[in-house]
């Protein structure tokens, strides 16, 4: 092989994956944002005040009001929890599947 293909060579193919089993120290996982619901409290000692909270909210097959509801980190307490919620501050019309992941910058 050439310097190029080695240089190269490694590829990540395929989507990523993770095992979030519910533990104290969870850095990855699903939760749901029930009807009716502001926030939703996730608790973990993974997370940290300088983490990254990527999350994805679960396409859902029906639409209460045609329109979205913008999701956010509203709380993080350093070693302890997050949590989401409506930009808002107003209930959801429906449940919502909440897929996260934290990442550590430090």
């Amino acid at each position: 092989m050439g310097k190029l293909e080695q240089l190269f060579g490694p590829i990540l193919r395929g989507p990523l994956a993770s095992k979030a089993n519910s533990a104290s120290g969870q850095w990855a996982g699903r939760t749901t944002l029930g009807s009716g619901a502001t926030t939703v409290v996730i608790s973990t000692t993974a997370v940290r005040s300088n983490c990254i909270v990527n999350y994805g909210i679960q396409a859902s097959t029906i639409a209460a009001s045609g329109v979205g509801k913008p999701i956010q980190v509203v709380s993080l307490s350093h070693g302890n929890y997050f949590a989401f919620g409506t930009a808002d501050g107003i209930g959801i019309q429906q449940s919502t599947t909440i897929m996260w992941q934290i990442l550590r910058t430090d």
